[in-house]
């Protein structure tokens, strides 16, 4: 086992080096237990890109979110991570509050090389810190599509 996780930790390191996303901007929706809505996503440099995601279930939220993306598996594909935060309406049980929280992504994308479309996996745990406080996203397991440009 410590040899498997040794190879992921070298794999992630050599391929940081190399550019990861392949398109400059994408906007679509993102299906998760959590966090549900629409998302746009922002390329800084290749290996940079800031997310947004307005999430309509559970009340009104935003999540903005800073990503690292890496090249893995074969062309096309990136491996990502990153963190960021939100701020909304949280609704639970009928108990609607104002909350702000720190959130964390960890995910895989493909994007299409003939089409504009990109396909994305992820796990995206919080906590919220005022509101309805405390740890969320045990399940908060997404996946989205994206029309990348």
């Amino acid at each position: 086992m410590k040899k498997f996780i040794m190879a992921i930790i070298l794999a992630v390191t050599v391929t940081g080096f190399c550019s990861a996303q392949d398109y400059n901007w994408g906007i679509g929706v993102r299906g998760g237990a959590v966090a549900t809505g629409i998302t746009a996503k922002v390329s800084i440099d290749g290996q940079n890109a800031v997310e947004g995601i307005l999430s309509l279930v559970n009340g009104v939220n935003f999540y903005g979110l800073y990503e690292r993306h890496m090249p893995v598996i074969s062309s096309g594909f990136s491996f990502y991570y990153g963190a960021g935060g939100n701020i909304g309406s949280w609704k639970r049980h009928s108990n609607k509050k104002f909350t702000v929280g720190i959130d964390g992504i960890i995910g895989l994308e493909y994007k299409i090389r003939e089409v504009p479309l990109a396909f994305s996996v992820d796990y995206k745990p919080g906590l919220n810190f005022i509101g309805h406080s405390g740890f969320r996203g045990w399940y908060d397991f997404g996946a989205s599509v994206k029309v990348a440009f």
